[in-house]
């Protein structure tokens, strides 16, 4: 059998693809947009939340299928049922699409605020970052805080603070807004390296597999 070739990069062009030609609206969120707006760490798969119904699955799953990944109508139907997500594996590469329906609130809150993003000649749909800090702090896991933190220090300037701290009080972690923002104000001056030195670190605790630096994907400070 062929090796499989296709870069991570690549992959996340083809879902876009996908994605595109199916009329399906959606967001790319977890990994991508910690690099957008952060400090880039490794990752296995690319995260997408998209807003997809029962009479849009059979065009979708075309969509993807001409595009090179495995996924059938089932899979899609089974995961919009279960409001869970559903593993969209690429046939070209070991890396794999993470997909969500977007059944909740703050899903479809994510698409409606999403930012456009160019990158590698192609233009993504991407959480915003207030939006991403938020969510982190939801799932609460140390990357999860690690990478809000990094968000925070690298866009604090242009961040959208009174509505970031409204969403933290809807989704029950304002607290642990507060306390992320006051660890940033301590880290202010050395900010960056203290950031990137963290993130080394947890770098370091990452098992060793198939993943893929996202470097490139930070964006330039100001």
């Amino acid at each position: 059998m062929p090796e499989k070739r296709r870069s991570f990069v690549a992959v996340v062009r083809a879902a876009e693809r996908s994605l595109r030609a199916a009329g399906i609206d959606h967001v790319f969120v977890g990994a991508l947009a910690v690099a957008a707006f952060g400090v880039p760490r490794t990752t296995t798969d690319v995260d997408v939340i998209v807003d997809y119904g029962e009479g849009s699955v059979a065009r979708m799953a075309e969509a993807f299928r001409r595009q090179g990944f495995r996924v059938t109508v089932d899979d899609l139907r089974d995961a919009l049922a279960e409001k869970s997500h559903c593993t969209v594996h690429d046939s070209l590469s070991e890396f794999h699409l993470d997909l969500v329906p977007a059944a909740r609130p703050t899903a479809k809150d994510a698409i409606r605020d999403s930012v456009r993003v160019r990158w590698r000649n192609t233009t993504l749909p991407i959480a915003d970052p207030e939006h991403t800090i938020v969510m982190k702090l939801v799932f609460g896991s140390e990357q999860d805080v690690e990478d809000a933190l990094g968000i925070y220090v690298r866009q604090r300037k242009r961040l959208g603070l009174r509505q970031m701290r409204q969403f933290a009080r809807r989704q029950g972690v304002l607290g642990a807004l507060r306390e992320l923002e006051r660890k940033a104000v301590e880290l202010n001056g050395g900010a960056r390296r203290t950031i990137e030195a963290e993130i080394a670190r947890s770098r370091r605790q990452i098992r060793a597999g198939k993943t893929v630096s996202l470097d490139r994907l930070q964006r330039e400070d100001d």
